[in-house]
């Protein structure tokens, strides 16, 4: 009986550790979590090389990642994965992490189903708006600014 209260509460703890924490894996392996980015906004991006636009805001969205307080992860609206996805990403010139999977239901929004669109999420793991045309990297951060006040 001991033996199996335990084996009980071991499951508990595993099951509430990660509790309300949507885990995302990322094209190099590695796995994030929203809410765990050091008072980070992480900020979405969906992308497709049909898409003229999402070619064009890749630059701002590099720099945007570059900001302190910003993590920028892309997401192929084709789920291109491994080699695919990094070649597809190099011949962009993404600098920016790639999400091996559409994040949609975990960042509970509906799929896009126009491109670009960038999704805000606050450093709290809270969606807070999704954005749809190209966005500089000044449009984003103003965008972000009103969040903070």
């Amino acid at each position: 009986m001991i033996g199996i209260l335990k084996r009980l509460a071991i499951l508990i703890v595993i099951a509430l550790s990660g509790c309300g924490q949507a885990e995302f894996m990322l094209s190099n392996g590695q796995v994030k979590t929203l809410g765990a980015q050091n008072g980070q906004w992480v900020i979405i991006n969906y992308w497709a090389t049909w898409c003229k636009p999402c070619i064009e805001e890749v630059p701002e969205l590099n720099a945007l990642n570059r900001q302190p307080d910003v993590e920028v992860w892309g997401v192929n609206y084709d789920g291109l994965q491994g080699d695919a996805l990094i070649r597809e990403a190099a011949q962009l010139g993404i600098e920016f992490d790639l999400l091996v999977s559409d994040p949609s239901e975990k960042i509970q929004i509906e799929r896009p189903r126009a491109l670009p669109a960038t999704v805000l999420i606050d450093p709290q793991g809270v969606t807070r708006v999704t954005l749809f045309g190209p966005q500089t990297e000044r449009s984003i951060i103003e965008k972000l600014n009103t969040f903070e006040k």
